[in-house]
């Protein structure tokens, strides 16, 4: 299966096969990273906060960028650091789980909502609307263990809810989401304690109408009323240890049934579970899209070459595990994946290998587009230009890749250097 990979590869530096249409350049911005100094305990992989979202921060109609305790004023991503508490540092990581901008008090300033598995909770920071002014934290809920959370209707009333994921169960705790209230007003709602692991999805996998919640280890049916009604688990299937956030409800093959697809979060793999005709039981056949490349933690579906239909965005989280994983010193990558008919065509957005580990500084230096996922992506048009971007944020940085468009694509206006 392995020798898969290298025909993948040519058909992602060239013309879509599937499509048969151009695919969008993208152009790589690094807004910041990690500083290397070994001496004081940074590297270059961090630490370095690993979710990010996009959003106007500060009223001016321009997209800003926060990730960790900075947050990047646009069009030209001035820092300000510190505007928040709970990304603290342990290591090379950041207590930073996943962002996502939200109204939470109705005061019509986009609030942010993090999550850390270095702390115990998940909270809400409210946006003051004046410059300089800090953060204020609210916890939603106590939550250890938590490696991530999905920001999505999960009760059908139109706003996001949250669909919080821990990395291992704990005591008193298990699958859970979160109703969204007015007024800044949340309300846990524990299911179960089935498949509370590393991995988690939502969507509508029985096709009744309402979204469903996902595990590794099976599926929760969503009642006719979520918040009052019983969650029914279905054991119907094991996708395995680890896997990434979210797992993604989608038909792959054009058959009217949805399937599922799933990363390793911590090893090597890349797949979707075909669902097949009949039941209940439901029942789903695994089917491989990559078993070369590792560390699939976040997965994302977004129109990326802008074609009307859904792709995948996925890539290698760098050192998940501070480089016990496997294929945690394999190259860093970071993708798209067309989606036609049960076959997902990869096209490379970064691709590095890294040869820069501790104890072999004298043979490379550190890299400065190293670019690899971290606990979300963001897919959105940030410079206005109507074709989509993507930001990423991981323990390499924070970078921006910028749509250049299909090719050919316009000149960059650069300034002339002077004559010799």
């Amino acid at each position: 299966m392995r020798g898969r990979v290298l025909a993948l590869v040519a058909v992602a530096v060239g013309v879509s096969s599937i499509a048969g249409a151009l695919e969008p350049i993208f152009i790589p911005v690094k807004i910041d990273g990690p500083v290397h100094d070994p001496p004081n305990g940074t590297f270059w992989y961090g630490p370095f906060a690993e979710g990010v979202a996009v959003f106007d921060v500060n009223g001016d109609g321009i997209l800003d960028i926060t990730c960790g305790a900075n947050w990047y004023q646009g069009p030209d991503w001035r820092k300000h650091g510190d505007y928040r508490s709970g990304a603290g540092r342990s290591g090379e990581f950041i207590s930073d789980n996943g962002e996502f901008p939200l109204d939470v008090d109705g005061d019509g300033r986009l609030d942010l909502i993090s999550s850390g598995w270095m702390a115990n909770g998940v909270f809400w920071y409210r946006n003051p609307g004046r410059a300089g002014v800090r953060w204020e934290a609210h916890k939603i809920m106590d939550s250890v263990q938590t490696e991530g959370f999905i920001a999505e209707d999960v009760d059908g009333d139109g706003d996001p809810d949250l669909l919080i994921n821990h990395w291992d169960p704990a005591p008193d705790q298990g699958v859970t989401w979160i109703e969204n209230r007015a007024g800044g007003a949340f309300l846990p709602h524990v299911i179960g304690t089935d498949g509370d692991t590393h991995g988690i999805g939502l969507g509508d996998l029985n096709l009744d109408g309402r979204k469903d919640i996902i595990t590794p280890r099976g599926w929760y049916e969503a009642p006719e009323d979520r918040a009052t009604g019983t969650w029914r688990f279905h054991a119907d299937f094991d996708a395995g240890r680890q896997l990434g956030i979210r797992m993604i409800v989608y038909d792959v093959n054009g058959d009217g049934l949805p399937d599922i697809i799933c990363g390793k979060g911590h090893d090597y793999g890349l797949f979707w579970l075909e669902r097949l005709p009949g039941g209940p039981p439901l029942e789903f056949e695994r089917r491989v899209i990559e078993d070369s490349l590792g560390q699939f933690h976040t997965l994302v579906l977004a129109d990326v070459n802008q074609d009307g239909r859904p792709d995948l965005v996925t890539g290698k989280r760098l050192r998940g595990h501070g480089g016990d994983d496997p294929s945690s010193f394999d190259p860093l990558g970071l993708f798209w994946y067309e989606i036609e008919a049960g076959g997902l065509v990869r096209h490379v957005l970064a691709f590095n290998h890294v040869v820069w580990y501790p104890g072999a500084e004298e043979r490379n230096p550190p890299p400065n587009c190293a670019i690899g996922t971290g606990m979300n992506i963001n897919v959105v048009d940030v410079n206005g230009d109507g074709r989509v971007d993507i930001v990423v944020a991981g323990k390499s940085g924070l970078y921006l890749l910028e749509n250049r468009g299909s090719p050919p694509t316009p000149r960059m206006d650069r300034p002339r250097q002077a004559e010799p």
